[in-house]
């Protein structure tokens, strides 16, 4: 499957390893808070709180969507490579990195199948 381009990426004290994917970096200390794989998703939107105490968002946009109207789905987690997967087709979809946060909220539709999914999780 080939690398699409956004129509829209927005950060908040967070920056990409490469422009719109990859690893995410809390802008503050530079840590790494999430993996966002390139092409199994329609929409990722990211808040979070990175350990440092810094406050920071992204959201990478592909298709215009009505986010209320899809249905939503759970995440299931791999253990091989901890990343949250889409229920229908198995597609990776991103990964959280509990170490370095201390709580983060997120909404990721799949690009296959349109599932939404949303997850939160706090630590420390």
């Amino acid at each position: 499957m080939a690398a699409q381009k956004p129509k829209s990426v927005t950060l908040e004290n967070a920056h990409y390893l490469k422009t719109h994917a990859s690893w995410l970096y809390c802008d503050n200390c530079n840590k790494t808070v999430a993996y966002l794989c390139y092409v199994t998703y329609s929409y990722f939107c990211f808040d979070f709180v990175c350990g440092c105490g810094n406050h920071g968002a992204a959201e990478n946009i592909f298709d215009t969507m009505e986010l209320d109207k899809l249905e939503s789905g759970s995440l299931t987690l791999k253990p091989e490579n901890k990343r949250f997967c889409c229920e229908k087709d198995g597609e990776s979809l991103f990964s959280a990195v509990p170490k370095n946060l201390k709580s983060y909220s997120a909404i990721i539709v799949c690009k296959k199948c349109k599932t939404k999914y949303r997850c939160d999780e706090s630590y420390k």
